[in-house]
């Protein structure tokens, strides 16, 4: 691999992974970037999810130490997610991917101008906490079963669920969120690796500067909370749904 390449895998790692430990979708910036070092689609799928799960790990760990997530809740949802991307994973040749992401490109749609014309949503925060577990096992469910089939967006989905569902703010939104995914990334990144699909050479510097954004992305959440997440996800949630569409009809 070329020194530039290298450089600029590590820069998108690294914002990569803030996005991702903010917001969710940061896979849509580390895929591209795989695929342009050269990995062949397999191997780069793996690789990403090598990457992303390390990025979730540190963030997870971050948040934790917050006390802003429901322990109990996000263990229980990691756990379901782990479980059900397991699922997912292995039974993606068996279902059209390409009605499951059409169905994505509408979710996803929905969510954005939902917020968008909300401009209030996630930032008072309405705890239900007698809706928090329901929640958080139902998303882990479904959920867990799209990122193990196909991912994009599962972070988005996660936030715009515990808001809507369980009447969180946006930041313990996005903290719980987190850990969820993680799980989802460990259940699935096992398939790959037990598939011999991942490229280490390449996935450990490249989870290495993932890391660095997970770790960044909580203390900003944290601290400027809706501020900063509502903007950022519209925008990644836009940049979301175009690449949905532009893959889906090309």
């Amino acid at each position: 691999m070329d020194n530039e390449v290298f450089v600029l895998l590590m820069l998108v790692g690294v914002f990569a992974g803030f996005v991702d430990s903010a917001v969710g979708g940061g896979g849509l910036l580390r895929l591209p970037a795989i695929l342009a070092a050269g990995l062949p689609p397999h191997m780069a799928l793996g690789t990403n999810k090598f990457a992303s799960t390390a990025a979730a790990a540190i963030a997870s760990a971050r948040y934790l130490s917050s006390e802003i997530v429901p322990r109990k809740a996000a263990l229980v949802g990691f756990v379901t997610m782990g479980a059900f991307s397991v699922v997912g994973a292995k039974i993606v040749l068996s279902i059209s991917a390409d009605l499951l992401l059409g169905i994505v490109v509408v979710v996803l749609t929905a969510l954005f101008f939902y917020v968008l014309l909300n401009p209030a949503f996630g930032k008072e925060e309405e705890l239900r906490e007698e809706r928090v577990m329901p929640v958080t096992v139902g998303m882990g469910a479904g959920l867990g079963f799209y990122e193990g089939f196909l991912g994009p967006g599962t972070g988005s989905m996660l936030m715009v669920g515990y808001i809507k569902g369980a009447g969180f703010g946006m930041d313990r939104a996005a903290a719980t969120a987190r850990i969820l995914n993680f799980g989802g990334n460990v259940g699935s990144y096992a398939i790959f690796a037990l598939a011999a699909s991942v490229n280490y050479s390449v996935a450990i510097p490249f989870a290495l500067a993932n890391m660095v954004g997970g770790y960044l992305a909580p203390g900003y959440v944290l601290k400027y909370g809706f501020a900063m997440l509502r903007p950022m996800f519209l925008v990644v949630s836009a940049i979301m749904i175009s690449v949905q569409i532009f893959t889906y009809f090309a």
